[in-house]
């Protein structure tokens, strides 16, 4: 999927009239997943964008899933689901570094002491 936000990008994509797209901080296996801002508050929150075009769309399905959990302990509270442009998108609760990223700071090593 190509990127939405570039650094050089003129064009600001607004999803569902308030949340505004800053940068990409990550991927996933089928679309890519942006920090942005809710021009109204100041608040920062995540969204995923998954192409209209997918084969095999998913975005759709994850959102109905965080519903049915919502309200659980890590389970991200869901702003908005819709399409924007060519794109289903998803906006949820900046919950905080991946499991990813805490590999990284452990030079991508984990010890029992974690678990």
């Amino acid at each position: 999927m190509a990127a939405v936000v570039s650094q050089n990008s003129s064009k600001e994509f607004i999803v569902g009239i308030k949340y505004k797209l800053k940068r990409k901080i990550g991927s996933g296996s089928f679309g890519d997943i942006y920090l942005a801002i809710n021009i109204q508050n100041g608040e920062e929150v995540a969204v995923k964008l998954e192409s209209v075009k997918a084969r095999h769309p998913q975005l759709l399905y994850e959102s109905k899933v965080y519903k049915i959990l919502q309200g659980g302990v890590g389970i991200p509270h869901i702003r908005f689901y819709g399409i924007e442009r060519d794109y289903h998108c998803l906006v949820m609760d900046l919950l905080g570094p991946s499991l990813e990223d805490l590999f990284n700071f452990c030079s991508r090593r984990f010890t029992m002491k974690v678990f």
